[in-house]
């Protein structure tokens, strides 16, 4: 379960990362009219983000996927350091 949920942080953490450089990348062209809507994994972020706006909003996702992947790592270090966690399940002998 422990390498599950590393696994799902380090998938998380990359989509993040994307869609921070993604934003960057739309920031950086004109946007038409009012803004642009910010949606993550099918989420409303927010509906109406302005250009002036969306560099933070790249910059938050970048931030939050660096976070995700540096938990990531950290949890794959300290699972493999645990001698227990690579064994497979054995059953018990019975007397």
């Amino acid at each position: 379960m422990k390498w599950i949920i590393g696994i799902l942080f380090s998938i998380v953490g990359i989509l993040l990362l994307a869609y921070g450089l993604n934003l960057k990348a739309v920031a950086e062209t004109d946007v038409d009219g009012d803004g642009i809507g910010v949606y993550f994994l099918g989420i409303v972020i927010n509906e109406n983000v302005s250009s002036v706006d969306i560099p933070s909003y790249a910059n938050g996702f970048l931030g939050t996927g660096i976070i995700f992947l540096i938990l990531a790592v950290c949890m794959f270090f300290i699972l493999l350091s645990e001698k227990n966690t690579l064994k497979p399940i054995t059953t018990k002998k019975q007397a």
